[in-house]
């Protein structure tokens, strides 16, 4: 016999339960975005330092 499905409490008042939906955008790991934000406040820090004498400002 197969098991009911399991339900929430009905407390959201009609509203949608974003961790059920499941879109068809681009998968990005939360670890990938932590990496790529770092390398660009790295890259940002480096600009700001290095910048003016390689861009000739």
């Amino acid at each position: 016999m197969p098991r009911p499905e399991e339900r929430m409490p009905p407390t959201g008042a009609g509203l949608i339960r974003y961790f059920q939906e499941e879109g068809s955008g681009v998968k990005i790991s939360p670890k990938s975005v932590i990496v790529f934000t770092a390398a660009v406040i790295v890259f940002v820090i480096l600009l700001h330092v290095a910048g003016a004498g390689l861009l000739g400002f």
